[in-house]
């Protein structure tokens, strides 16, 4: 699983999803990676770090899937709170030279785990070829603050690998149906109108109103 950058992006520049594209733009510290899906046009992917360049082309039929992945432990969260708590309780509770002793590795054990939890809390954009190759982007958890456009974002790329245009549609399926019916009931009912004829006994114009039909004297007869 080759990583285009050793360097996971801590922002997201921009994100636009369009008819016919999906771009987006993640930075760090002199790294930078840029991903353009255009349908009919492939993936193009530049990355730039320091003096390295890399630029990636990936043909829509080999593409076989767009995988987003974020994780965290809090566990590394839970036991740095746990160890400063120890450490302050053995302050209060021991005196002299073991206490501060004891203090210093509760926050040296501390502090490891709140870097191991924030070190952990990695997100990976993985794009899955058809030969099974990988090109993985690394994301900061600073990165992504909206999973949902994450989502739409990978959506389009797929449609765009499958030749589907329009626009990502954020509806569900349950969602529609409720739409539907709303438009059902809102839609007026369309009643058959019948052409109005004037009674033979008062003066009559030559041509009824819709001008389909004519008075003979005694009767209405179509116009041909």
């Amino acid at each position: 699983m080759p990583n285009i950058l050793d360097v996971p992006m801590k922002k997201t520049e921009d994100i636009t999803i369009s008819d016919e594209s999906a771009y987006a733009v993640f930075t760090a510290r002199k790294a930078r990676v840029e991903i353009n899906s255009t349908m009919n046009r492939g993936i193009q992917i530049n990355s730039s770090y320091k003096s390295e360049q890399v630029s990636i082309g990936i043909n829509d039929s080999y593409l076989a899937s767009v995988t987003y992945r974020r994780r965290s432990f809090p566990i590394y969260l839970i036991v740095s709170v746990l160890f400063l708590i120890i450490g302050l309780i053995s302050v209060a509770a021991a005196e002299g030279p073991s206490g501060v002793l004891t203090l210093l590795i509760c926050l040296a054990i501390s502090f490891v785990s709140m870097f191991l939890f924030y070190y952990t809390r990695m997100a990976r954009l993985s794009f899955r070829l058809a030969d099974e190759q990988d090109y993985d982007v690394l994301l900061a958890s600073s990165a992504v603050h909206d999973s949902h456009l994450m989502q739409l974002f990978i959506q389009k790329i797929l449609m765009n690998s499958l030749k589907v245009e329009g626009f990502v549609s954020d509806v569900k399926p349950s969602d529609k149906v409720k739409m539907q019916q709303e438009e059902k009931e809102n839609t007026p009912s369309q009643q058959l109108v019948q052409p109005v004829f004037p009674s033979p006994n008062e003066t009559l114009p030559q041509l009824s109103e819709d001008g389909k039909f004519q008075w003979n004297g005694t009767e209405w007869i179509p116009v041909n």
